[in-house]
């Protein structure tokens, strides 16, 4: 028995290797657009490398676009996103701007969204692949910036839920949209999952490092506001073995750590599987399964939330410095077993004693579909701030609560 087991497993493991290598061969992968020279990384943040035209929808025109951006060391990087506006653009200069910040995708480059021409194009939401509302933020004037983030599409490593990077990334995405637009300074964040954490990082740095944006407001769906909870709540779930593999997987990559301290070895590969695909293909989540599978009889021999330097990692990536003068938009779902409601109870709790002011939308929602049955509600929310009308404030009923 024990010798079949072996054999099956081995069996298991060839035919995941094939379809791996055919999804590769499969997939679209960057091309040219998305590498920079050197000398086309000079140049001020937010500024364009280049851009092209994509095919949008009726009402709106859309652009796939390369631009600068900073480093965790402060070094130029260059960061790839889509710019989605009005067909009217030209004759609207000064339009506010919504800057998407998407959920997980994966870590690897092939995972960047403005490699897929449909993701920003109206339609149903499926999280990594479009984005909820955008006909509607088209139809009100809006222009929309959509980082994919550092390291997908252009060169990895993918910093995944390393807060500066992707609060720079979200930031510049403003800018880039409003040398190509013309669209004004003022701009609301919108983020989910991944994207969210990205949104509370954007409203953390925003005053700093793009003082020539004014942000209006943050909206975050299902968002992760206590990294350390997120590892201890999720380690004996499916979704908290992925997640916790791209994190360790990427973080390891970006703070050039090795993973021996906190990781069994046998781990070490079916985590690579893991994070050389992505999460938006039915492949790509056939192939995560079994190596999750792999990773349910061995994954961590440490706790990375004491465990240093993995524990320094964790605090310094975690949201707890949002300005309470930024209005706050937070969706919520009372069934989210990634993100849970008490842990954003908390969050708020924490912004609403520090004097902010939110909004907070908790429906009967998972962790995927949160975003887009809160759309119509956050865009009325994003829409209200654009026009400075008088803030919804929960906090009353969150301390209450």
């Amino acid at each position: 028995m024990k010798r079949f087991a072996i054999l099956a497993s081995i069996a298991v493991l060839l035919a995941v290797c094939c379809v791996a290598l055919l999804l590769r061969a499969a997939g679209k992968l960057p091309d040219q657009f998305y590498d920079a020279s050197g000398a086309e990384l000079k140049g001020p943040p937010g500024s364009i490398i280049r851009s092209e035209p994509m095919q949008a929808f009726d009402g709106a025109v859309a652009w796939r676009i390369l631009y600068r951006s900073t480093g965790l060391n402060g070094e130029p990087i260059a960061v790839s996103g889509v710019v989605v506006a009005p067909e009217t653009w030209m004759a609207k200069g000064g339009a506010p701007v919504v800057a998407w910040a998407h959920p997980t995708t994966g870590i690897a480059r092939k995972c960047a969204p403005s490699l897929d021409a449909d993701a920003f194009r109206p339609g149903k939401y499926i999280p990594g692949q479009s984005t909820p509302g955008l006909a509607d933020m088209i139809k009100r004037g809006f222009v929309i910036a959509a980082t994919d983030y550092v390291g997908l599409g252009t060169a990895g490593p993918h910093p995944y839920l390393v807060g500066l990077s992707a609060g720079r990334s979200v930031l510049d995405s403003v800018r880039a949209a409003r040398a190509l637009t013309g669209a004004g300074e003022q701009f609301v964040v919108w983020g989910h999952s991944q994207g969210a954490h990205a949104a509370l990082w954007v409203g953390q740095i925003a005053a700093d490092y793009a003082p020539d944006l004014k942000a209006a407001g943050v909206a975050a769906a299902a968002a992760p506001t206590d990294l350390a909870s997120l590892f201890e709540d999720d380690k004996d779930t499916l979704a908290g073995e992925a997640f916790g593999a791209l994190i360790l997987l990427s973080w390891s990559r970006v703070y050039d750590t090795p993973l021996d301290r906190i990781v069994d070895s046998r781990a070490i590969v079916p985590m690579d599987w893991i994070g050389a695909e992505c999460m938006t293909t039915r492949l790509g989540l056939m192939i995560d399964g079994v190596a999750l599978r792999f990773l349910k009889q061995h994954f961590l021999k440490a706790d990375p939330v004491t465990t240093e330097p993995w524990r320094d990692y964790v605090i310094r990536n975690t949201p707890t410095h949002l300005p309470p003068y930024l209005p706050l938009f937070i969706a919520q779902g009372n069934q989210d077993t990634v993100v849970l409601p008490a842990v954003t109870n908390i969050f708020v709790s924490r912004f609403c004693k520090r004097g902010g002011v939110a909004k907070v939308d908790e429906m009967n929602a998972d962790h995927l579909s949160v975003a887009s049955l809160s759309a119509r509600a956050a865009i009325e929310w994003i829409a209200d701030r654009f026009e400075r009308r008088p803030m919804p404030n929960d906090c009353e009923k969150v301390a209450a609560g």
